[in-house]
């Protein structure tokens, strides 16, 4: 830059360029070809005697990055020959920095910025530099915009590496629910990324988070006595700001105006691993249980089936475990078809996924036990109260099934019964007794009673001899009389 000569701006001049620049603030995504309507308007001081010429054009202001002299080329294109990356980002960082507050004075300040920044990170000339006194750049106005460059230029700098790292420094893989899942992958050096895996079909990025993710596929890609080998490569983006010189005709000064792009840098990292998979068989233990005891249950008809429904094995439970080995991996069901003595029948199926992984794979299938309750049922004579032997009696539960049938005797019949209602009847009586049309409904249980009694009662048979013997005598009474009658007929006839 070169100083112009001093001159003298009233006042109100000076508001009006200030507001008239309040709405000269301009952000493009690119660059144009050419800025044809770049003017002064008019000379800025703000910091002792340095005084710069106010450039603007149509959109914005122009920032001078070369010799000044006191004119201004109307007809600017963009340069060919543009300062290294690092310099143009630090442009570019004063330029945003004052596009965030655009104004007179801070247009000011950022020119001696851009001045002070490539003396010391790019061309070195002094003709370019303001430095009458000091090193604008230290001021506390300049310092600001010339601090942001000095950041964005050494960022620029940095080249731009990433690394995708596996935890254990080594990418390896778990087998859990049905897929084989990678250890935990982090990605260092920039927080946006993308990643491509590939090495076997359905493998796909896994609970990503932040900077870390996973792997994972299908564990049936890997077959038995195969290896995969899975590429996992990270690319990452690193944004930056760069701004644009513009030649402005010959002995004129190189402008950029308040425009800046954004590029992209691309960068990339790679890891791979792989996994085998020796021939295993698959181990399978299932184990009945009571629920309480955990103890093994025999007795209980069990049935293991195939997703599909297929059945696969059938048997009867006992004293140890059930081993199965060499089914096929995959998902199965087990139930039970009867439950053991005493115990109720488990409805419920147990679902599990075999993997051929040289574990044993252990079910359990618990059955409860059943509460039954003592039952004391008595047939009695229903004049003595005594037991009466020889009657057939029938007990059923409330929905008509046949319990139990049994022919008393001269003691109580004792039984156990589950928690419900029964109904206890009467199919043949005892000899010399006649059948009980009787029918009893008792319950069990309800009251959590620990025995309940039913007494059902015959009545004797009257004796057939005895019924004779009376009909007899009622026949010759009736006889005797109706000979009597007609003999007192008679005598009265004869004596009238």
């Amino acid at each position: 830059m070169k100083y112009t000569k001093k001159f003298t701006v009233i006042a109100l001049f000076l508001v009006a360029l200030i507001s008239l620049f309040a709405n000269s603030s301009v952000k493009a995504a690119t660059f144009p070809n050419k800025i044809t309507d770049v003017y002064f308007d008019g000379t800025l001081k703000y910091n002792g005697s340095t005084q710069l010429i106010y450039k603007k054009y149509g959109k914005g202001v122009m920032f001078c990055t070369s010799f000044h002299i006191n004119n201004v080329g109307n007809n600017c294109t963009i340069s060919s020959k543009q300062f290294t990356q690092p310099a143009q980002a630090g442009i570019a960082a004063i330029i945003n920095k004052y596009n965030a507050s655009p104004s007179a004075k801070n247009y000011y300040y950022a020119e001696l910025a851009i001045n002070e920044f490539l003396y010391y990170f790019e061309t070195k000339d002094t003709i370019n530099r303001i430095s009458t006194v000091r090193d604008t750049r230290n001021t506390a106005e300049v310092k600001p915009f010339y601090d942001v460059a000095v950041n964005a230029y050494n960022q620029a700098k940095e080249k731009f590496n990433i690394k995708v790292s596996a935890e254990s420094d080594k990418l390896s893989f778990q087998l859990k629910d049905g897929y084989y899942i990678s250890n935990k992958l982090t990605v260092l050096g920039t927080n946006t990324y993308d990643v491509k895996v590939s090495g076997t079909a359905n493998v796909e990025v896994y609970n990503k988070s932040g900077n870390n993710f996973y792997v994972r596929f299908p564990s049936s890609n890997l077959k038995d006595g195969s290896t995969i080998t899975i590429d996992v490569t990270v690319t990452g983006t690193k944004t930056l700001s760069i701004s644009k010189n513009y030649d402005c005709g010959n002995n004129v000064q190189t402008l950029t105006p308040n425009i800046t792009e954004n590029i992209n840098i691309n960068a990339s990292s790679k890891i791979s691993g792989s996994i085998s998979k020796k021939k295993e068989i698959t181990k399978l233990r299932i184990s009945k249980q009571d629920i309480t005891t955990k103890e093994e249950l025999p007795g209980a008809t069990l049935v293991l089936e195939a997703e599909d429904g297929t059945q696969v094995d059938s048997w009867i439970s006992g004293s140890e475990a059930h081993y199965i080995e060499g089914l096929n991996p995959g998902k199965y069901i087990l139930r039970e078809t009867q439950a053991p003595d005493g115990y109720k029948l488990n409805e419920e199926t147990v679902e599990f996924v075999l993997e051929a992984d040289g574990q044993i794979k252990e079910v359990v299938m618990y059955n409860t036990h059943i509460q039954k309750y003592k039952v004391k049922i008595s047939k009695q004579d229903i004049t003595t109260k005594e037991e009466l032997a020889g009657a057939t009696l029938i007990i059923k539960d409330a929905n008509g099934n046949e319990i139990v049938r049994w022919v008393s005797g001269l003691e109580p019949y004792y039984l156990e019964l589950e928690k419900g209602e029964y109904i206890l009847s009467e199919i043949q009586a005892p000899e010399g007794y006649d059948l009980s049309y009787e029918v009893i409904k008792f319950s069990v249980g309800d009251q959590g009673e620990v025995e309940t009694s039913v007494v059902m009662y015959n009545s004797k048979t009257p004796n057939t001899s005895d019924k004779n013997i009376f009909i007899i005598v009622i026949t010759m009474l009736f006889a005797t009389l109706g000979g009597g009658y007609s003999i007192y007929k008679l005598k009265k006839v004869k004596s009238n």
